[in-house]
């Protein structure tokens, strides 16, 4: 139809008029990292942009603490959400400690660029479709300490942004999530469309122990950091029972291993994800991972406490989504550097929304560096924030027209892997915690 081209011929190229603004805006998030759950600056810049779009957008703030979501057209039509995450991470090496190493601010940038673009053309009114942008917090599964004790005063519930989202309902009435990620440069590709991400459980291990002078009187204690270590051990023998198919990762870090040399360590502290291709596969991993975390405590004589929470859901994009937004991006770059096979085995909760709605994720270089290092920066500034922005509007828009027939029809045939109570129920199950205490554990001594 005529009237469509022209309006995204309108659109377009108000984002490419937008350049120096989208840039500035760009510099002025990446300035002000944030980390999850406490994004407050980085939510005042995105509800200032907001609101300046005038009466006709609703706009809701302080959902999952920091998030906010803004809405443009009708409310009783079909829904197109551009979602963004809004959290930093904590990098080392980044000027102080904290950095958008995974490029989260073009993801806000992008998609804000996109939404305001649409707005302006009141896209959502002339076709008749809702717009909405969802700003998500706490993407980063990190500072889990920090997350448990708000949801131990109430605040949350769930531990990460999106899981936040769904319980408030904010996704209930999408027809289609679009998301965007970064990713560095490599010769292959411009850009991933379908790609999926393994799903996880987090754990946190503490092994107490006996504090004894190491010199003097070490036989008088228990060593907790030689029982992590043993654990350490017994999960790298389990590697080989782990499925090439199930795409199990586990991958420790020690958080805690004692105070002063001169003593023996009394505590000593694992955490990991256990990541999956399933949720079956992510369960029966999980096991054996306890199962190698108690033999370390075991053989050493420490108590052990373990607390599990639910970390993601496997991230499978809806492949009638995928297909569409393949034809918007070969409208900007060329059909063949188009990756639709991407297979990645990091973790996104986009996984969790995608489990209730349909949802599908465009990935656009733009950036070198190491993803999650200080390094991760953005090289290409156009394919960075302008093309991802201009592909999005582009396929916003197809969704939209005809009153949002297309995302309509997305919706009705798309069949989620869980009920909404389904799902939740998993993640209230997931928190769990258990303690081995060495002297009650079944052994007989010869």
């Amino acid at each position: 139809m005529k009237s469509v081209d022209e309006m995204r011929a309108k659109v377009d190229g108000a984002i490419l008029g937008a350049r120096d603004d989208i840039l500035d805006f760009a510099a002025r998030l990446a300035g002000t990292p944030e980390t999850g759950f406490q994004e407050y600056k980085t939510a005042a810049l995105l509800e200032g942009r907001l609101r300046s779009l005038g009466s006709s957008v609703e706009v809701e703030v302080g959902l999952a603490r920091t998030g906010l979501r803004a809405s443009a057209g009708p409310g009783s039509a079909p829904e197109i959400v551009l979602l963004a995450d809004m959290d930093a991470l904590p990098t080392r090496g980044a000027e102080g400690g904290v950095m958008h190493s995974c490029g989260h601010h073009a993801q806000m940038v992008a998609m804000m660029a996109a939404f305001e673009a649409l707005c302006a053309a009141r896209a959502p009114e002339k076709l008749g479709f809702r717009l909405s942008f969802v700003g998500a917090p706490a993407e980063e599964y990190t500072q889990i300490d920090f997350r448990k004790e708000l949801r131990a005063k109430g605040e949350i519930t769930y531990l990460s942004g999106k899981q936040e989202l769904i319980r408030l309902g904010v996704f209930d009435g999408a027809s289609a999530v679009l998301k965007y990620h970064s990713m560095a440069d490599s010769p292959e590709r411009l850009a991933t469309v379908n790609g999926t991400l393994n799903g996880f459980v987090a754990k946190q291990a503490m092994f107490i122990g006996k504090p004894a002078h190491s010199g003097a009187a070490p036989d008088q204690g228990i060593n907790a950091l030689n029982a992590a270590s043993l654990a350490l051990l017994a999960i790298h023998a389990q590697r080989e029972t782990f499925r090439d198919d199930d795409h199990i990762r586990v991958h420790p870090v020690m958080k805690d291993s004692g105070t002063t040399v001169n003593t023996v360590p009394d505590r000593a502290q694992l955490e990991t994800y256990v990541r999956g291709a399933s949720i079956a596969a992510i369960r029966g991993a999980a096991l054996k991972v306890d199962r190698a975390l108690a033999a370390g405590a075991l053989a050493c004589g420490a108590e052990l406490r373990i607390a599990t929470t639910p970390g993601y859901q496997p991230f499978r994009p809806c492949s009638a989504l995928g297909e569409a937004l393949a034809r918007s991006a070969s409208r900007f770059i060329p059909a063949d550097r188009i990756d639709m096979a991407d297979r990645s085995y990091a973790s996104d909760d986009i996984g969790d929304v995608a489990t209730l709605v349909p949802a599908c994720q465009l990935g656009f270089s733009g950036f070198s560096g190491t993803i999650h290092g200080a390094d991760f920066l953005a090289c290409d500034a156009d394919r960075a924030y302008l093309t991802p922005a201009r592909i999005l509007a582009d396929f916003a828009i197809e969704l939209g027209e005809d009153g949002g027939a297309r995302a309509a029809k997305v919706r009705r045939d798309f069949v989620p892997a869980l009920s909404k109570a389904d799902y939740l129920a998993y993640l209230d199950e997931c928190f769990e915690e258990k303690t081995y205490n060495y002297k009650e554990w079944p052994c007989t001594e010869r």
